[in-house]
């Protein structure tokens, strides 16, 4: 994607702009002043002990233009009166006009101070469209993993207000783009061609029933795939019969939501208390067993699975269940497996053996 230069240009000139704005009316306000004192001395000089000089005028002006009504005297004459009037008028408007510039130059501060502000820089992160509460669940696992504590985390969805987070430390590590995650310019800003990963919710926002929802993944889904064939996606969906939408679009990986908390219910009947080990292992807690995949060294090549998992339980306290294989595939505790160097391991363990 080309580099936006004009962007840092615009900045400046906006800069420059405010720079010149104020000078103006400090020079105005300046200005008014001095015609004030002037004025009012002309005025009421002759009339008016307490403003018979300039300087006492001039302190006169300030004064009475800072708090917005004559302060120490008051005017005796008609005319007086009016410079003194127009002197508090004045005050106004420059009040007014400083405290307008400073709030717009804050607020352009707060909009471009965000932990990640130029889109064109982001590399190797992590997109997720669409937004709800697991997609908070998401950025959480993804900030407790080991593996990608430091992994910017780019959110595209449609939202009527500022996203609400149960945890607000979770909020500095997410950068939103309030667009539509099917557009293909969308994804382009969020940085698709350089994105690691993607994931894709099922959007029920405003009313969408699950066919329309699974539509919108899909066609999501298969758009990022175009854009990059490096990213690595994975797409939830609602029902399992669009699923081979997903794999004719080379989607490495997709959930089918309500599929999988009945596969996950039906455990838990079948083998009570199973649910307490998938929750350990689902989840990314600092000492807490859970899923890691690592890769056969050359050391090992040749040998067979059940030596090293002997070997890893011995000397890593870590649990070999499967090897996966180049197409994605995982088999689950093989019988008479050679291994060869290259090779990916899951493991349940509580950190990434080393092999």
């Amino acid at each position: 994607m080309p580099l936006d230069k004009s962007k840092p240009k615009k900045d400046l000139r906006v800069r420059v702009r405010r720079v010149r704005e104020t000078v103006v009316v400090c020079f105005a306000v300046g200005l008014a002043l001095s015609a004030g004192a002037f004025g009012v001395l002309m005025f009421e000089g002759a009339r008016n002990p307490e403003l018979s000089s300039f300087g006492k005028t001039f302190w006169f002006s300030l004064f009475s233009l800072m708090g917005n009504e004559p302060v120490g005297t008051m005017p005796v004459t008609t005319g007086g009166k009016v410079v003194s009037a127009g002197i508090i008028f004045i005050g106004l408007v420059a009040f007014a006009t400083i405290t307008g510039t400073v709030s717009a130059f804050v607020s352009e501060r707060l909009r471009v101070e965000k932990p990640i502000v130029d889109w064109q820089k982001l590399e190797g992160h992590l997109m997720i469209c669409g937004w709800n509460r697991k997609a908070e669940i998401i950025v959480k696992q993804y900030k407790d993993s080991e593996c990608t504590p430091h992994m910017p985390i780019v959110v595209i969805a449609e939202c009527d207000g500022p996203p609400q987070f149960s945890d607000q430390a979770l909020r500095a590590h997410v950068q939103f783009l309030n667009e539509d995650f099917t557009k293909v310019e969308a994804l382009e800003k969020a940085g698709v061609h350089r994105a690691a990963k993607c994931i894709i919710l099922s959007d029920t926002s405003k009313g969408r029933k699950d066919r329309d929802a699974d539509a919108r993944t899909i066609l999501a889904a298969l758009t990022i795939e175009k854009l990059n064939h490096d990213v690595y996606t994975c797409a939830e969906i609602n029902r399992r019969e669009y699923a081979q939408h997903l794999e004719m679009g080379n989607v490495n990986d997709y959930v089918v939501g309500g599929e999988h908390s009945a596969y996950l219910l039906a455990q838990a009947a079948i083998t009570r208390g199973v649910m307490r080990i998938f929750e350990e292992l689902l989840s990314y807690e600092k000492h807490a067993n859970k899923f890691l995949k690592c890769k056969v060294s050359a050391a090992w090549d040749g040998k067979s699975f059940e030596e090293l998992l002997v070997h890893l339980k011995k000397e890593q306290d870590a649990l070999l269940i499967g090897v996966s294989d180049s197409h994605g595939g995982v088999r689950v505790n093989p019988t008479n497996l050679v291994l060869h160097q290259g090779d990916e391991l899951v493991v349940i363990a509580s950190k990434a053996p080393q092999i």
